[in-house]
């Protein structure tokens, strides 16, 4: 019984980790979150500018879809150095949808380019002239265009 005693004594000194184990596996921790911090930022950049040319986007056909219900033309708008587009009836100015891409906004857009500050939207569904938006942030950009007969292509 007794050396069962002395044997479970000798195992226990070797319990745990020791200081200088867990200082390395802190080490190795970092640097791996280090390394792949940049590629996440990257990636949310990347996301960001994605989710906003699907705004875009969804603004044409919410401008579309609204110019076919009153039958009236409905104008978008690109104020580029504040990045917000505007869409509103084009006989009133009344604005019906206002959407925020700068970077007080969740999208933090850098830049927001459009070929046009005004589009007109037709009941139709067609437009008075192709516009090509732009949207960037980090380097990376995405455009949106619409054409004259109204289809609507993110590229």
């Amino acid at each position: 019984m007794g050396s069962v005693r002395c044997a479970h004594r000798g195992l226990r000194g070797t319990a745990g980790f020791t200081l200088f184990e867990a200082v390395m596996v802190l080490v190795i921790v970092a640097t791996v979150v280090g390394a792949l911090t940049p590629s996440v930022m990257r990636q949310l950049s990347r996301a960001r500018v994605n989710r906003a040319a699907t705004i875009v986007a969804a603004e044409f056909l919410q401008a579309q879809t609204l110019a076919g219900r009153q039958r009236k033309p409905i104008v978008v708008s690109f104020d580029v150095v504040n990045r917000i587009i505007f869409v509103a009836d084009a006989a009133t100015s009344t604005t019906t949808s206002l959407r925020r891409l700068g970077a007080d906004s969740e999208f933090r857009l850098t830049s927001l380019t459009a070929t046009y500050g005004n589009v007109f939207i037709m009941p139709n569904g067609m437009a008075n002239m192709a516009v090509t938006v732009t949207v960037e942030a980090a380097g990376y950009s995405r455009q949106v265009r619409l054409t004259r007969a109204g289809q609507v292509r993110i590229l």
